[in-house]
């Protein structure tokens, strides 16, 4: 099928190459959403069009994603995981310097950003996704 106009790409998180092409969502991909409820007021309803366009169209997408995955082994997963693991161990071990004189830990990367806090910016958001 031939899309005119933007499309959205989405990847496969275990980067195997796959990708899926979807349009984006419109107002209109979703039948009788424009009626306005007697007690509803018009940015109510224009709340509750868009969000229900949304949730309409990231469950199209889910589908087809969930159904990709399926195609993965379980190692697959496991060695994706993994090598994030050891990318997080590598940007953390960029990030984090001793200070020579006092052993005190710094970030020599951040610093150059006026961060000179520890844990600097970016150990404190990898640290946030435990």
């Amino acid at each position: 099928m031939q899309t005119y106009g933007p499309t959205i790409r989405y990847h496969c998180p275990l980067d195997c190459g796959w990708h899926h092409d979807a349009p984006p969502s419109a107002p209109g991909d979703v039948e009788g959403q424009f009626t306005q409820a007697p007690n509803e007021t018009f940015p109510d309803m224009v709340t509750r069009v868009a969000g229900e366009t949304a949730r309409q169209h990231l469950q199209a997408v889910d589908a087809v994603l969930l159904g990709h995955l399926e195609t993965h082994t379980i190692p697959q997963f496991v060695a994706k995981l993994a090598g994030q693991r050891d990318a997080i161990q590598r940007v953390r071990d960029l990030h984090e310097q001793r200070d020579s004189e006092t052993g005190a830990p710094y970030c020599d990367a951040c610093s150059n950003h006026g961060d000179i806090t520890w844990p600097c910016a970016t150990i404190r958001a990898l640290d946030g996704e435990k």
